[in-house]
């Protein structure tokens, strides 16, 4: 893709324009945004605002900038910083005289002049400040941020950094250990010890991510011309602790340009050293054929299901039979949910937290989902739209789709992880839906499938382990991402987990996969229909930031079965969500027993059953509707009709069940 560079003159945007280059895009133009000019051309030094704070960008030697585009042999479009920070947020919702509007005007110039580009790098780390800003306004203007440096790791990066050839100097520094004397107008491999000693001692962040120190890149591979720093001035804040670098510089030729410079850049492996150890160790397992089974499809559409709870609402099984086209059915849909909604007073969208998609043949995906778009009104102005899992299920002749979500009566409580930008990381979910939206503790986990982050293709080269191993590397580093971690031993955890899969073969894989990760938690594989992209393999769940985490015991089992029980308390409300439980193709009888034997010793009320079911099973009907009779009227029963379901153990099954619950 054709791209615009934001530059700063930090190593960050530069190296991640090395990165862009690497995998294959164009950097076509360059783009700054500095503080604003002295009020005339008669103005003297003085009136130069050398450095500004800003939550947004770094400004500190900007008058150096202006070089880039001689450094680079490609234009730059530069503006002033009009506005100011006036939603400090993380998430970012367009604010009219934010800062972040100054990029939306600047790059709106650059598109301009520049019809054909499509892209944006931005060399973003860790900062979801950032993140979010540049996201929404690559949303608003219809480009991709291309971001190739978000959360790797910060220790390799700097190394990788310096291995590539950027020569960066410090030029500001604000953190401890670092003083002006000392440290400003190093290169950062003369400061490499000492920062690496600085991260041991106080934690700091090795890239600076923290404000620590800002630097300018004064030469890199890509550069046909270098600049050359003529003069310096150390500059104090009134107490000494922050100091920066106000600089006189020019450009000149370098030599030559190093032919074998993009050899030099460092691309992480697509997988991490754990998940390509787990792939080596399932190599040679036999899973089977990755043939699917035919099985017809159910004669009856599932009723409409509610349960509610003191902070969720759970919907099920909302389905518009007979719909002329699938976009009027999908429009049916959502207004029947939004009835609904509006019948407990909610009214906002946005107040989903997870939708599960089910549609009965993947290729009406992209009408059905320009429809689903649709329904969320605000992509821009409002963050963070639910998490989604979208499946090719067997519905009944009648429905093209059908649609089961979660919603939140706490929407204060409410927050997600959007991430719109390719990077190494994992997948950008570009569409409306988030990675994972969180209430409270829990955590609803987005529909993963084997995309590789940096060029969101499919993979395709290991087979179906393969894809299996990259789908979970790919959730739990979503999972990793969102959880908070005020202190070592937080993390996340799993309620329960759910491999969608396309074949025998591919829900074997998965659940090798998911056995190596050792998670504590129910979890099982259902064969469907068929997945977005033609995957053969896609994780979804829900999760819980064990910061909220007050006990966690085991409930009943036998050796046919898993149950676990998590309670957490968070905002005065105890919670409890039950784990996933499985059943052999016993008859009808047994079923209901079973699961009536389980609801009854659980202290707490149920919120909702989601039975994953096998059309091979002639009793279905009559499994829902006596487990219905069992669980009452105020749980929601949701019903996926699946060829048959694979067991932690690899066995086939016909029933799979998830039974979510909640406390008083």
């Amino acid at each position: 893709m054709k791209s615009v560079a934001l530059v700063s003159g930090g190593k960050d945007s530069c190296y991640n324009i090395l990165h862009c280059i690497k995998n294959g895009h164009e950097v076509v133009a360059l783009a700054n945004l500095h503080p604003p000019l002295p009020p005339s051309i008669d103005s003297d030094e003085n009136d130069v605002i050398h450095e500004m704070d800003s939550f947004m960008y770094q400004t500190v030697g900007h008058s150096v900038l202006s070089l880039y585009s001689d450094c680079f042999g490609i234009p730059m479009y530069r503006a002033p910083i009009t506005g100011t920070s006036v939603t400090t947020k993380l998430d970012y919702a367009t604010t009219a005289a934010d800062e972040t509007e100054d990029l939306y005007t600047l790059l709106q110039t650059v598109k301009t002049a520049h019809p054909d580009i499509e892209a944006v790098s931005v060399g973003a780390i860790l900062s979801t400040y950032q993140r979010t800003r540049v996201e929404n306004v690559c949303s608003r203007l219809g480009l991709t941020s291309l971001a190739y440096l978000w959360r790797r790791n910060q220790a390799s990066l700097f190394d990788e950094m310096i291995q590539a050839g950027i020569n960066a100097i410090v030029i500001k520094v604000a953190g401890a250990g670092l003083t002006a004397e000392q440290h400003l107008g190093k290169s950062l491999g003369q400061l490499r010890h000492h920062l690496f000693k600085l991260n041991h001692m106080y934690g700091s962040h090795i890239c600076g991510e923290g404000g620590e120190y800002e630097t300018l890149v004064l030469d890199c591979p890509f550069f046909g011309k270098k600049v050359v720093v003529d003069e310096t001035q150390i500059v104090k804040d009134d107490n000494g602790d922050v100091a920066y670098l106000k600089l006189r510089a020019h450009a000149e030729y370098k030599n030559a340009i190093a032919k074998d410079w993009m050899d030099k850049i460092a691309v992480p492996p697509l997988l991490s050293e754990s998940f390509l150890g787990i792939f080596d160790s399932l190599k040679g397992t036999d899973i089977g054929e990755n043939d699917p089974a035919a099985v017809s499809p159910p004669s009856i559409v599932p009723e409409l299901s509610i349960g509610i709870s003191p902070t969720t609402i759970s919907v099920a099984n909302v389905t518009a039979a007979n719909s002329s086209t699938i976009s009027d059915e999908i429009a049916l849909i959502f207004k029947q949910l939004s009835n609904i909604m509006a019948s407990f007073g909610i009214t906002d969208p946005y107040s989903i937290t997870s939708i599960t998609f089910q549609l009965s043949d993947m290729s009406t995906f992209p009408t059905a989902n320009e429809s689903y778009k649709k329904f969320f009104t605000h992509p821009i102005t409002k963050p963070n739209p639910p998490s989604r899992a979208c499946i090719s299920t067997l519905l009944a002749s009648s429905c093209r789709a059908s649609l089961s979500c979660t919603i939140t009566r706490v929407p204060e409580a409410r927050s997600g992880l959007h991430v719109q930008g390719r990077s190494y990381w994992a997948p950008a979910n570009i569409g409306p839906y988030a990675q994972a939206c969180t209430v409270q503790e829990c955590v609803y986990l987005a529909g993963q499938i084997p995309l590789i982050p940096a060029t969101m293709t499919l993979y395709k080269t290991e087979g179906v382990l393969g894809q299996a191993v990259l789908a979970m590397q790919n959730l739990e580093r979503v999972m990793d991402a969102v959880v908070e971690r005020p202190s070592e031993g937080d993390g996340g955890k799993f309620y329960y987990l759910i491999a969608y899969t396309s074949s025998s073969a591919a829900a074997q894989a998965a659940i090798h996969v998911m056995n190596q990760r050792g998670h504590e938690c129910g979890v099982f594989a259902a064969v469907l229909v068929g997945l977005p992209v033609g995957a053969w393999v896609e994780y979804g769940g829900v999760g819980i930031n064990t910061r909220y985490l007050s006990s966690c015991a085991d409930g009943d089992a036998d050796e046919d079965d898993e149950f676990r029980v998590s309670h957490s308390k968070h905002f005065g409300i105890d919670r409890v969500e039950y784990g996933t439980v499985y059943y052999e193709s016993w008859c009808c009888d047994d079923i209901i027993s079973q699961i009536a034997s389980h609801v009854e010793t659980k202290a707490g009320d149920l919120l909702s059953v989601s039975i994953y079911i096998s059309c091979g099973v002639s009793t279905s009907g009559d499994v829902c509707k006596r487990l219905k009779e069992i669980v009452g009227e105020n749980v929601c029963m949701e019903i996926v009709h699946v060829k048959y379901v694979v067991d932690k153990r690899c066995m086939v099954r016909s029933y799979g069940v998830v039974v979510r619950g909640y406390l008083d």
